[in-house]
């Protein structure tokens, strides 16, 4: 069976810091109580990621940065606001919702990974503009694919909180934690993986919705 996700409008640490096992389930502590300990990556660490790509993710990276500025500032702050503070700091509409959408996805995967739970390659998005609907991968999105282009510089001791924080706004880690509480077993979970999600863009259908981020290694992140 699937598990239904909610609608997406938005040196490692083992998993049990901050999943927590009990009575066959895994429950996310209340950690988020607390603000956490900001350490973000450096310029020169981005640097050494972006020396690699294309030059458009430059501005992919900026906005992402910005992105986990102001979520590890404001954890409390729903999607809108995020999105509004990241226009108001001149990051472009477009890439703001992105960022919004696919910043919390791209690192809740992680999440989906350590518990061996499957979620889909494809993404289903609805637009808010005129209410067309389409297929697409998640690589045909900047904002996913930089997402995982960086989670090896926050999947450490020193930046987990940060990554933690992100992870958990994810709709899909969200459905995970919502089908334990419910009674569903990890092995239940693994079985069934979790269903598509259905996202909401202000954005039309693209002309060729196959198109996709080309020369990746691994599915995921760019190269």
């Amino acid at each position: 069976m699937w598990f239904r996700g909610n609608v997406a409008n938005s040196a490692s640490v083992p998993w049990p810091t901050w999943i927590l096992s009990a009575a066959e389930g895994l429950q996310v502590f209340g950690w988020f109580q607390k603000k956490p300990h900001s350490h973000l990556a450096t310029a020169e660490e981005r640097e050494a990621v972006l020396a690699k790509q294309h030059q458009i993710f430059r501005e992919v990276d900026a906005a992402f940065h910005a992105y986990l500025e102001v979520v590890t500032a404001n954890p409390r702050w729903d999607d809108g606001r995020i999105e509004q503070e990241l226009v108001r700091r001149g990051v472009s509409a477009g890439l703001a919702e992105d960022c919004v959408v696919f910043a919390p996805i791209s690192w809740g995967r992680e999440v989906a990974d350590g518990l061996g739970v499957a979620y889909s390659q494809q993404v289903r998005v609805r637009s808010l503009l005129d209410g067309s609907e389409w297929e697409q991968a998640y690589t045909n999105e900047f904002a996913y694919a930089w997402g995982r282009a960086m989670i090896g510089l926050y999947r450490t001791a020193e930046r987990n909180d940060v990554f933690k924080l992100v992870s958990l706004r994810s709709a899909e880690v969200d459905c995970i934690n919502n089908a334990l509480n419910s009674g569903a077993s990890k092995a239940d979970l693994q079985q069934g993986g979790i269903q598509p999600l259905l996202i909401h863009l202000r954005r039309t259908a693209p002309r060729q919705p196959q198109d996709a981020i080309q020369g990746t290694s691994n599915g995921d992140t760019p190269t």
